[in-house]
């Protein structure tokens, strides 16, 4: 459900941190991963590996979509492995650093906060379309009468998540580069929960213009084809580098390369399990 915010302003970010580099696959896996503060074997019926997802979509379709992926996984590693959509990106986040979750699939400036808060690592990084980096873009529907970025002035909006890169932070750099500060000049800003709810809001009038990333709208349109016809992109951000998957600080390194080796087999075919892609 959509979450409603009095203002657009989540604070100021940190730096990026440089990321740790993927070591490569290996042939003999041998042995289960094990946390370091518990000691506790992972990737077992009883304690498998929690696989986290950021909730970009609804979370039932979150869920559904990873089912296949974590079964692959069983099947070629013998590790037990739970998915779970956590109720925000910042939860994911926490997740990681309380041992909660083991894995996780984070757009950029989640993977930033994991970094920086819980030394989170990256293992893989995603491709989409051939291409390490992807955009946000700003939807309005065709008949609103917005044709440019100034028309936005006086008009409702809708971001997606506070630490979201296309759902937020991108088109606000946007916005604020051609001279419209969010906070100020539009009559009213919406955090949406999630980047289908965004594109909806847009299509139903809730809000004159959201903010999402690049295939949401298509996404959306393969079951509502209405979707393309009357709506369409205002503008869209600078290049923003791919979602990450990414382990808490208390992995080993090599824990993962079955992930990676998965990686390999399967092309493209994990990520568009994950964003439910057919």
């Amino acid at each position: 459900m959509a979450a409603l915010v009095a203002s657009c302003n989540p604070g100021a970010g940190d730096e990026v941190a440089d990321k740790d580099k993927a070591t490569a696959p290996s042939d003999n896996i041998t042995a289960s991963p094990t946390t370091k503060t518990t000691g506790r074997v992972l990737g077992t019926a009883k304690s498998p590996l929690i696989q986290a997802f950021v909730p970009s979509v609804e979370a039932q379709k979150v869920v559904e979509s990873a089912r296949p992926l974590a079964e692959l996984l069983r099947k070629r590693t013998g590790y037990f492995v739970k998915n779970m959509t956590a109720t925000s990106y910042i939860a994911v986040v926490e997740a990681l650093g309380q041992g909660h979750a083991h894995i996780a699939w984070l757009p950029p400036m989640a993977y930033v906060l994991a970094r920086q808060r819980n030394g989170a690592r990256v293992i893989l990084k995603v491709v989409r379309h051939g291409q390490a980096v992807y955009h946000g873009i700003i939807l309005v529907r065709k008949d609103s009468g917005i044709n440019t970025l100034s028309d936005l002035k006086g008009r409702t909006f809708a971001f997606v998540e506070p630490a979201s890169a296309s759902g937020h932070l991108y088109p606000r750099a946007l916005l604020m580069k051609n001279g419209i500060d969010p906070d100020r000049d539009l009559k009213r800003c919406i955090f949406s929960g999630s980047h289908d709810s965004a594109v909806l809001a847009v299509f139903n009038g809730s809000v004159d213009a959201a903010a999402c990333y690049d295939d949401a709208r298509t996404k959306l349109a393969k079951t509502m084809p209405e979707l393309l016809s009357e709506t369409k992109v205002l503008a869209r951000t600078a290049d923003i580098p791919s979602d990450n998957v990414v382990v808490s600080k208390d992995a080993k390194d090599s824990d993962y390369d079955t992930l990676r080796e998965m990686a390999q087999v399967l092309g493209l075919d994990i990520e568009k399990q994950v964003r439910g892609e057919d």
